[in-house]
């Protein structure tokens, strides 16, 4: 195994106990990795990035049920799916996984910052990085969404 793929996989890991973290404590659900890439048609987008020591970002690709099944989690209210409350979800969401995630790293690792998260309405499916990455998937309840890490 390369040097890359050691520290790939022990992301990988860190990104799953993240997630798990997050849904467990923040939305009172549990969440874990997907088996099998299903297909989702990601509606929105967010994306947070890593400066400093490491460099790169965290995209967390959802669908519009698994953002307002989101936002009412975080909020405690039912929410529209057009409503601004599930893009916030989204970013607030994403802002947490990448926040765990970077907890889980090495004190030098650790030594990157992270940028608010920025949403965006998504209209197309996954587009794989060309760029040194990996794309998880995740299933709560009967909703996936996906996590792209690039660096």
């Amino acid at each position: 195994m390369t040097a890359w793929q050691t520290r790939q996989h022990d992301w990988i890991g860190r990104l799953d106990s993240a997630v798990s973290e997050v849904f467990e404590m923040m939305l009172e659900r549990n969440c874990s990795p997907a088996e099998i890439a299903e297909a989702i048609a990601p509606s929105i987008s967010a994306r947070i990035l890593f400066s400093g020591a490491i460099h790169g970002e965290c995209v967390l690709l959802a669908s519009s049920a698994v953002a307002q099944v989101t936002a009412e989690a975080l909020l405690g209210t039912p929410s529209d799916p057009d409503d601004p409350a599930s893009a916030d979800a989204i970013g607030e969401l994403c802002n947490m996984i990448a926040g765990g995630w970077k907890s889980k790293l090495g004190s030098e690792e650790a030594r990157c910052t992270i940028s608010p998260p920025t949403v965006s309405a998504h209209s197309e499916g996954l587009d794989p990085k060309t760029e040194v990455g990996f794309l998880r998937f995740y299933r709560f309840e009967d909703h996936v969404f996906g996590v792209q890490m690039n660096f």
